[in-house]
């Protein structure tokens, strides 16, 4: 996806190569002009998201700049870099409605990005601000992967959006749905890998009564119940082949037949399909239709794993506080700046959903003392499981009275922290899916459950992690 679009203007040359490379190396596209000879067919050709002036352009030249681009009525800021702020005399001077910002030049190149960043987001459109409530994050690709949802959402193309789990996906389409036109019809997800095989079928396109032992009455699909709203196909990689062949017919026809019937139903639903796999190497193997894979992939939004986009986490630390701060009814307190270093350390395997967690797991237990000694070594779920304790290469728990009891005992305590710790990370990934986390841990489905007895973790943890 591209980045947004900047216009450096500037007389100097030697002045236009280091912004340009300066807004490129900050994750922007960068283009160069002189003020006179090339600027009018720039800003018509280029459309630039953002005005940069060099500090050579003095004040009758920014004033120029701005009612070029009143008269053009294109809503681009311009940031200009100068030593100071205007002053009052100079405001007067400057249109009312132009939006322009200073920028000190002895700026670094954090400086230069922020500033280019809040001015870009606050000439948005009412879509992009009302977007901005709902998915948290401000690094260039987020902003950009907004920019995508806003003018993807006008349409009624096919979009696949990637990324590992976690990452976001169902919210992006969500987002894609709340601003389109069909905003106020249906949204229907179908979890593709949550159903059975032999039950994926009637749960896409429903059956008659008849149809099969059991099916006393007509069940509407689906498809049928996001006529005319949207579909989400979560899990896209996880449809049988043979399935996959009924799929491609329903977007290449806009119509299907439920089980047991012996007409068509013609439906206009908008589909949106969402996969963590590889689709083209799945693709490669032949495990996946191509003409189905080309079908759905018509724009692809990949979501990035939090791991790249770890200068969103101080937003998503707030958002998150905040939320379930007047959730419970506890005090919000910012997270520190210590925090916020552990923080950054982390992978988050889990991305968004596990930071997600996390603080949702810390604001009910109110343990923030167990964080700080834990993050590192454990990652979020054992920072509270360890109750503030710092954990120890083996799994041990250093504690004065420890070395005072016998050998067996203090090995069976160590054990059983490393069980429920091993058990409830994979609760906390697989969102208590009890079956895929004795798959996780390669024990049987009934071990688990024992275990979950045993050492009670659904009375201690199962609010949160069902919650997840």
């Amino acid at each position: 996806m591209e980045s947004s679009k900047i216009l450096i203007v500037d007389d100097s040359t030697a002045t236009r190569d280091y912004l340009g490379e300066l807004v490129q190396i900050i994750g922007y596209h960068a283009h160069a002009v002189d003020k006179k000879a090339e600027f009018m067919a720039t800003l018509h050709g280029y459309k630039p998201d953002l005005l940069l002036l060099g500090s050579s352009n003095h004040l009758g030249q920014v004033r120029a700049f701005a009612e070029v681009l009143k008269r053009e009525k294109k809503g681009t800021p311009i940031l200009l870099i100068r030593d100071g702020s205007l002053t009052p005399e100079e405001q007067e001077k400057v249109p009312q409605s132009a939006n322009i910002s200073f920028l000190h030049s002895d700026f670094s190149s954090a400086d230069l990005k922020r500033s280019i960043e809040e001015l870009v987001e606050k000439c948005q459109d009412p879509d992009h601000k009302e977007l901005d409530n709902t998915m948290v994050g401000r690094t260039p690709t987020m902003m950009q992967i907004k920019r995508h949802i806003v003018r993807l959402s006008k349409s009624d193309v096919t979009i696949l959006i990637t990324g590992e789990s976690g990452t976001g996906k169902e919210l992006v389409a969500r987002a894609i749905h709340k601003l389109s036109p069909r905003a106020e019809k249906p949204f229907i997800k179908v979890n593709s890998a949550a159903l059975p095989t032999n039950l994926l079928e009637s749960e896409l396109f429903g059956f008659e009564k008849g149809a099969f032992t059991g099916a006393f009455q007509k069940k509407p699909g689906k498809f049928e119940l996001a006529h005319s709203g949207t579909i989400l196909l979560d899990e896209i990689s996880e449809i049988p082949p043979p399935l996959q062949a009924k799929l491609l017919q329903v977007l290449q026809d806009n119509e299907f037949s439920s089980l047991g019937s012996t007409t068509d139903t013609r439906i206009d639903t908008r589909v949106l399909a969402a996969t963590n796999a590889n689709l083209g190497e799945m693709v490669y193997e032949g495990r996946f239709r191509s003409d189905l894979y080309y079908r759905l992939n018509v724009v692809c939004i990949h979501m990035p794993p939090l791991r790249k986009r770890k200068e969103d986490i101080p937003l998503l630390c707030q958002h998150f506080l905040e939320m379930y701060a007047a959730r419970y009814g506890r005090d919000h307190t910012p997270m520190s700046e210590r925090t916020l270093e552990q923080l950054y350390q982390y992978s988050w395997p889990g991305n968004v959903r596990e930071l997600h967690n996390f603080i949702q797991g810390i604001t009910v237990l109110g343990d923030r003392k167990g964080f700080y000694e834990n993050m590192g070594n454990n990652g979020p779920v054992g920072a509270f499981l360890n109750g503030g304790r710092a954990a120890q290469p083996g799994g041990t728990v250093t504690s004065k009275s420890v070395t005072r009891r016998p050998l067996k005992e203090v090995c069976k305590e160590a054990s059983r922290k490393a069980e429920t710790q091993a058990i409830v990370e994979a609760l906390f990934h697989t969102h208590w899916n009890r079956t895929k986390a004795a798959a996780l841990l390669k024990v049987s489905y009934k071990a688990v459950l024992n275990k979950i007895k045993e050492y009670g973790i659904e009375a201690q943890y199962g609010e949160i992690l069902k919650k997840g």
